[in-house]
């Protein structure tokens, strides 16, 4: 049965006319008949009956009258649902991100999505970011947050900011952060505490020297990000971290941090999900939320070389 159907069938009998439901339709008298002639052909049944009076529903059409009430509220009512779970989105969205983006987003996300969405429940997995980007392939995440990915295949990548790496040292007296910044060529030279192979973090820093045919002495190997601070301010050796981490790492101001002299020392932040998926309405709002949490972060001076505007020269 077509519901168009019904929904004239119904409306002819309560308006007691065809005539007359032709005009609140707003459908031609012809065009309404031949739609209740097929409902009748096929129900194989008569559905109405004709008289001076005016048209009423015959026994078996006034049964199909009460069956469409019914239909026709579940139908508003699913409506409303959908609407609803638009304007009050619900249920669990997983988000993933890497070690480096926790600290800066996880806490300040947490709060915005219950403060807006209570009915909402957040998953935050960490992990490394192409762990990630394979799990938003399969739907195992609804979406995460990572440094855009070489490979986006299967991926619908949205700009969200960019942020600097800086070059950290312990802290000591007469060597403040100036405006010169340091220079690959110095910073190579000191021995190194970063992630172990495999981490994108690690590749990215790596890439940067390599790419101006210098090598690194990577003396220690932690894949803990918030460890690597306090691994510098013991003297341990120095780094390279993004500035959204940094900016909220408990060494913070124990360490001298550096830009690069030469600059180009910035990685691009993306949400991304898979392309073969629909979001549903919570995991857009919590994307959104994230947007606002980042642009927040940058505005408020809490995410370090952070920018949202365009996307710096790599």
């Amino acid at each position: 049965m077509d519901l168009r159907k019904l929904r004239y069938f119904a409306g002819i009998v309560e308006a007691k006319s065809i005539s007359k439901a032709a005009a609140s339709l707003r459908v031609a008298q012809p065009a309404l008949s031949k739609s209740i002639h097929s409902l009748e052909q096929d129900l194989g049944v008569a559905l109405l009956q004709r008289s001076p009076q005016g048209v009423a529903a015959t026994e078996a059409g006034a049964r199909l009258y009460d069956h469409c009430q019914i239909l026709f509220k579940q139908i508003d009512r699913a409506r409303l649902d959908v609407l609803s779970s638009v304007e009050r989105p619900s249920g669990v969205v997983t988000v993933g991100m890497p070690h480096s983006l926790m600290a800066p987003l996880a806490l300040p996300l947490l709060k915005l999505t219950t403060r807006c969405f209570p009915e909402v429940r957040l998953e935050l997995k960490q992990e490394q970011s192409h762990i990630l980007t394979a799990a938003v392939r399969s739907n195992k995440l609804d979406f995460a947050v990572v440094a855009q990915p070489r490979s986006p295949a299967g991926l619908i990548c949205r700009p969200l900011l960019t942020e600097e790496l800086f070059f950290i040292e312990p802290r000591r007296k007469g060597r403040e952060p100036s405006g010169i910044g340091v220079s690959f060529v110095d910073a190579s030279k000191r021995p190194f505490v970063l992630p172990t192979v495999g981490n994108g973090l690690r590749a990215y820093v790596e890439g940067l020297f390599r790419a101006r045919s210098l090598m690194l002495d990577v003396r220690y190997e932690i894949d803990a990000i918030a460890q690597i601070g306090r691994c510098v301010d013991a003297g341990l050796g120095v780094s390279v971290l993004p500035g959204g981490c940094l900016r909220h790492d408990p060494a913070y101001d124990r360490l001298s941090v550096w830009s690069f002299a030469e600059g180009g020392c910035h990685r691009r932040l993306v949400l991304c999900r898979s392309e073969e998926a629909n979001p549903p309405p919570a995991s857009e709002r919590v994307m959104s939320l994230v947007e606002q949490c980042s642009r927040d972060l940058v505005e408020q001076e809490n995410w370090l070389g952070g920018a949202v505007a365009g996307f710096h020269p790599l």
